[in-house]
């Protein structure tokens, strides 16, 4: 319709399209996990994982939208911690909603943290903190709810359906661990997710070889 196909509003379009069925698609797959875990049919696929690899990722996938808004996005990541035991896929979700709401909500030249740590009694924890407008104490409950949103969200265009960290939190159920989240309006919010000593791996001895 608009001729040569070197016209660039044809890139225009198609990323506008795909970047719309993208959302759908995740709305989808929110609906269909919460629906899972509500029916107690989300099983965990537990194997060893590293914590730091699956924040790495994550924060790769996600940094060049956090760039083409100006958030700084630093990553603290402890290489030395011991392996994880959990579902690789439903962790890798925790990271992505839990990174993709800051980056949403912190404005344009703002920062973000994400950090892979170990915390208290030798659980580990990831770890987001923004510097973006916070959420208000009463409101805080309301996010935390499916399908809740708080008046920012309602305000901006990426709204989703409000199923992100209610999701979170119950991946944490499943895997034994907890989720935290702090807010201060004008201050920024940060959201912790804490897996328990009990999913850590230690090191095995070595073996030694009977003469």
């Amino acid at each position: 319709v608009l001729g040569p196909i070197e016209n660039p509003n044809y890139k225009e379009y198609a990323a506008d399209i795909h970047a719309s069925g993208q959302h759908l698609l995740n709305l989808i797959n929110e609906l269909l996990d919460l629906s899972r875990i509500e029916a107690g049919k989300y099983e965990l696929n537990e194997e060893a994982i590293s914590l730091v690899n699956i924040a790495e990722d994550c924060r790769r996938m996600l940094e060049i939208r956090a760039r083409s808004k100006g958030i700084e996005l630093v990553a603290e990541f402890d290489e030395k911690l011991p392996k994880l035991w959990g579902d690789e896929r439903a962790i890798r979700q925790v990271c992505l909603n839990l990174l993709s709401n800051a980056i949403k909500f912190t404005p344009q030249s703002g920062r973000i943290i994400f950090k892979v740590a170990a915390g208290d009694n030798n659980c580990q924890m990831i770890s987001v903190r923004d510097n973006g407008p916070g959420i208000p104490e009463s409101e805080i409950a309301t996010v935390l709810s499916s399908f809740g949103q708080g008046s920012l969200a309602q305000k901006t265009a990426e709204q989703g359906a409000g199923l992100g960290l209610p999701i979170v939190q119950k991946i944490m159920d499943l895997h034994g661990g907890r989720f935290d989240l702090f807010s201060k309006l004008r201050f920024g919010t940060e959201v912790i997710a804490t897996f328990p000593r009990s999913r850590v791996m230690e090191a095995m001895a070595p073996v030694r070889a009977e003469r």
